[in-house]
């Protein structure tokens, strides 16, 4: 493996110890504030969504169906056609895009009254 092949390894661990490191470092200071206010830690807590399971579910079934509705119009456009991924990212943004619609159309309703 020669040095121009690892660049993009580099450049994608370098990016996710970025990250991390930015993420840590921040919630570290902010709870060193919150200390230093006299506030308690456990109280910035967010509270979990009660439906992001179902959102998230939602989501993942929404993105493989795109990629099985980007294989068969793949396959109706004729496999000997070279398109690469653009099918499959396609179908995935449709379906989950459209399943998170369908999400807030039924549930997002109900939250809001």
């Amino acid at each position: 493996m020669s040095i121009h092949e690892s660049i993009p390894v580099i450049i994608f661990f370098g990016a996710v110890f970025g990250i991390f490191y930015l993420y840590f470092t921040t919630r570290h200071r902010e709870r060193m504030s919150m200390i230093e206010k006299g506030m308690s830690i456990h109280q910035a807590r967010p509270i979990d969504h009660p439906l992001r399971a179902l959102k998230n579910g939602l989501l993942g079934i929404g993105i493989g169906a795109g990629a099985v509705m980007g294989y068969f119009l793949q396959m109706a456009v004729g496999p000997d056609e070279e398109y690469g991924p653009f099918p499959y990212v396609v179908g995935m943004c449709i379906c989950g895009g459209l399943s998170l619609v369908i999400f807030y159309r039924f549930f997002g309703r109900k939250q809001h009254g």
